[in-house]
């Protein structure tokens, strides 16, 4: 089964809200704050499948989220709901980006001069409260390392690996954040 999830910009409003779309039958989309910064940083890829039934091999064209949106968008999910998930999304795809922190660095650039700029600021300072040193704290310690450290199953780790975890974690944003600025 697939499930479709359609969202629309929340602009001022509170996200989370659903809005009836324009169409036949009953669909509705998420209000997701910045979430309109998707049309402008996505990246495309080319998708071959076999269809159901014997309906022979087709090739899409899909547009997903680049690294910029989808790390923001995480970075906002994340500071709003405080799931696991989210934050774990968001440090995996960072830590494995195609291309490494340099290509991921040059995309941030990018969106810090383009019409987007002020959400992408924003998202940055929720990595920097949420993971970075500062408050007298270490990054480790952070909800951001602790958070996706426990989706990994850090819980059931030893309390040695399971800092080490989070000490790696909260290295990748921070190092992540001084090349984006």
């Amino acid at each position: 089964m697939l499930i479709r999830e359609f969202l629309a910009d929340a602009g001022d409003e509170k996200g989370g809200a659903l809005q009836e779309l324009p169409s036949e039958g009953a669909v509705s989309a998420i209000h997701i704050p910045h979430s309109a910064m998707v049309l402008d940083h996505h990246e495309t890829a080319d998708i071959t499948a076999e269809l159901l039934d014997g309906g022979g091999v087709t090739t899409e064209t899909i547009r997903h989220a680049d690294i910029v949106s989808f790390t923001c968008l995480k970075a906002f999910a994340f500071d709003h709901r405080a799931e696991l998930k989210n934050v774990h999304d968001l440090c995996y795809c960072l830590e494995h980006y195609k291309g490494g922190p340099e290509a991921s660095s040059s995309a941030f650039a990018a969106a810090l001069a383009d019409t987007h700029a002020e959400s992408v600021k924003a998202a940055i300072d929720i990595l920097e409260r949420r993971f970075c040193d500062g408050d007298g704290y270490e990054g480790f310690q952070k909800d951001g390392p602790v958070a996706a450290a426990r989706f990994e199953g850090a819980e059931v780790w030893n309390v040695d690996n399971r800092v080490l975890r989070q000490r790696e974690l909260s290295a990748v944003v921070q190092d992540a954040i001084k090349l984006f600025i």
